[in-house]
């Protein structure tokens, strides 16, 4: 019962957080992009197309379900702390927050069928800034961002070949609000998204034991880019608010990615991904402009490592799993003639519990972003984010309870 103790103090303490940390670049489009990556990845540069862990949840890849072992349920959550700094020509900010990042259960189905379900973000929303005019001054104000309730399977029809599938109910809300005030009259412009719809992402993992102590594998996905559906009220003063039906006017893209995990004698790992979503094609409609908004196509690569001493010791340092990683992404997100670019380092850590599956991860991630060619909002960030893996043989313990 410890564990579960454990599960619901961290949770309440989780649930009391503050939002995600502001960027106003999340102000376009959906806002800033979450890849699902759990707190291990996190730690490796949010990277996990192409890897394979019994003691680890994968969503990045529904492919990986099948590496979980028969007898064990698995259970991860995590949350963050973030501290950003901002930077425009001589002005400056800070802010923090923080929250739950995602909850996810992982489970055998059958001798070659695993399955996994859980809560994830998809994007986040959260800004605040305002500026003086000469007869007054404008605020801008965001918040609200879009998560998935998603369910999975995986079939590994063969040893060397894995395929699954995630089917998701996306749901939220984005809101959008920006007040000018100029003497001697104000205007309010209102924008709320709310989004239902389903989205599908299959995946393929290319399993390949080059002898008994190194494994590769390689690991494919594929996001289904269609309509999105929901609905749009859009309000400004002196006039009524007009609905619209998302169909028609916003879409999500198709999304590929492609990555690969080397494996050492179960204590070094290696790993890479690149991704590339298809936004160019996408329609987002903005009715304060009635006109859509330009979008460039995305692209992530990343990579890390983890290193774990050894697998039998008397030491419990020997246990921990150290890891690094390091990624670059060019964002969907277009200012005026500006595209936005990230990078970032990342570190952290894996501490084993009493049962050594079971693993507290604590990572952290630095990461800048700017406008380019010309220089925007220089924004900087300092994320510390801890998970909880919980793996018990618990079918094993109610066989003979």
């Amino acid at each position: 019962m410890s564990n579960f103790r454990l599960l619901f103090t961290a949770l309440l303490c989780a649930m009391l957080l503050p939002a995600v940390a502001q960027t106003p670049y999340s102000q376009y489009g959906y806002g800033t992009i979450d890849d699902a990556a759990t707190g291990n990845q996190r730690a490796m540069g949010s990277t996990g197309i192409g890897m394979r862990n019994n003691s680890h949840i994968n969503m990045m890849n529904p492919a990986s379900y099948t590496a979980c072992d028969s007898l064990t349920f698995m259970f991860d959550f995590s949350v963050d702390y973030r501290s950003s700094w901002y930077k425009e020509g001589n002005a400056s900010n800070q802010t923090q927050g923080g929250g739950i990042n995602y909850i996810t259960m992982q489970f055998r189905l059958g001798k070659s069928v695993a399955g996994s379900i859980g809560l994830t973000p998809l994007s986040h929303v959260q800004y605040t800034y305002g500026n003086e005019l000469p007869n007054g001054n404008y605020v801008r104000i965001g918040e609200g961002g879009l998560s998935q309730i998603y369910g999975g399977v995986a079939y590994q029809p063969f040893k060397w070949l894995s395929l699954g599938v995630n089917v998701g109910y996306m749901f939220g809300k984005i809101q959008n609000y920006v007040q000018v005030a100029t003497a001697p009259s104000s205007g309010h412009f209102y924008k709320i998204i709310s989004v239902n719809d389903v989205r599908l992402q299959a995946g393929m993992q290319l399993p390949i034991e080059l002898n008994k102590k190194n494994d590769l594998t390689f690991g494919f996905t594929y996001t289904l880019g269609k309509p999105t559906l929901g609905k749009v009220l859009a309000y400004a003063t002196y006039s009524d608010t007009t609905e619209y039906d998302m169909r028609d006017l916003y879409s999500m893209p198709h999304c590929f990615g492609a990555g690969f995990s080397y494996v050492h004698d179960k204590r070094i790992t290696i790993a890479a991904d690149a991704r590339y979503d298809m936004w160019k094609d996408t329609k987002f409609f903005n009715p304060n402009t009635e006109s859509f908004e330009p979008m460039n196509n995305r692209m992530r690569i990343s990579a890390g490592a983890e290193y774990r001493p050894k697998l039998l010791s008397s030491s419990y340092f020997d246990y921990v799993r150290y890891r690094i990683g390091g990624f670059y992404e060019e964002s969907y997100i277009k200012v005026g003639n500006n595209s936005v670019r990230e990078f970032g380092v990342t570190c952290g850590f894996g501490f084993p519990l009493r049962s050594e599956k079971s693993i507290l991860n604590v990572s952290f991630e630095y990461s800048h972003r700017n406008g380019y060619p010309n220089p925007l909002l220089e924004e900087d960030h300092l994320a510390i984010v801890v998970s909880m893996t919980f793996n018990e043989m618990w079918f094993w313990q109610r066989k003979f309870e």
